[in-house]
């Protein structure tokens, strides 16, 4: 019988791509790095990363930014002076700060982000609390004309009180994803764990509708509409698909405008935007900066 010798066949260029990324991805794991979405795939032969595309976390903050700014400039300069009879007045009114309640979702993501992936968690969770303390006044000057007012508390307090949700959601997490969460751990049996999660979530959206934290027109509470979200996010990340539609249509019922923001959200990229660490920081001042401006104004108007 004659011998038979093998050869082998020579791989196609899609094949020897394929190939480059699992081995890609291998030794990314390997070193323990967990790579996001973006950078697992678009990935070319050669190991070098294609530009993702998509918004950045960067990206998401400014376009947030911006949004916030438009609701502080109606609550701070055009409705205390609001002539209800002039209904063109009263439109640019409403608009503005439907306009407003598009960055919640933004906003969502980045808290959930910032859990899955900080470094220092409790600074994370300080920085936050920090902030809020400090722009209570501002707030209060520029949404209803007052130093102080308990009865309208800032929505950094939801932020706060989100980051501690995801943290407590994540800590019992059965089968958690590969990311740079630096919190805490339990390990529980599943059915502690989601007894646990919902306590912590009804809790929380209690604390939520009692604080009145970012009450907008006094039928829009920012912090209960964050809370629906970032809860949203957290239990379906993996899914994107259903996890847009599913916020999309939360959204909706919400006032239209956050599930309008959910179109941005499904444009993620997982990127920061961003390298210097300085960046971080100037949109917590940002954000300060525009209620002192004006809240200031509002108050000598």
């Amino acid at each position: 019988m004659a011998s038979q010798k093998n050869f082998q066949q020579p791989q196609s260029d899609k094949a020897r791509r394929n190939n480059a990324m699992r081995q890609a991805r291998v030794n990314e794991q390997d070193r323990g790095v967990s790579e996001t979405r973006s950078e697992a795939y678009r990935r070319r032969e050669d190991g070098v990363v294609r530009k993702p595309r998509g918004l950045s976390m960067y990206q998401f903050k400014v376009t947030g930014l911006v949004f916030v700014i438009l609701g502080t400039l109606n609550t701070a300069l055009i409705m205390p002076h609001l002539d209800t009879k002039n209904m063109s007045d009263l439109t640019i009114s409403v608009i503005l700060d439907f306009a407003s309640w598009f960055a919640i979702p933004l906003y969502a993501w980045a808290v959930l982000m910032g859990v899955h992936h900080s470094a220092h968690l409790g600074r994370y969770l300080a920085r936050v609390v920090l902030l809020a303390a400090l722009s209570e006044v501002p707030y209060d000057m520029a949404t209803t004309q007052k130093f102080l007012d308990w009865h309208n508390n800032n929505p950094v307090w939801a932020v706060a009180i989100c980051i501690v949700v995801l943290t407590v959601m994540r800590a019992v997490e059965a089968n958690p994803v590969r990311d740079s969460y630096s919190g805490p751990v339990y390990h529980l049996a599943p059915a502690e764990a989601n007894v646990v999660r919902a306590v912590v979530i009804l809790a929380a959206a209690l604390w939520m509708f009692l604080g009145h934290f970012g009450m907008r027109l006094g039928m829009m509470n920012e912090g209960l509409v964050l809370l629906m979200f970032v809860v949203v996010f957290e239990l379906l990340h993996r899914h994107e698909n259903t996890m847009t539609y599913t916020a999309a249509m939360l959204g909706a019922f919400m006032g239209l405008t956050p599930g309008l923001g959910m179109a941005v959200v499904h444009y993620h990229n997982d990127q920061l935007g961003y390298r210097s660490p300085v960046t971080k920081y100037l949109f917590y001042v940002l954000y300060w900066a525009q209620l002192a401006i004006l809240g200031a104004g509002a108050m000598l108007a």
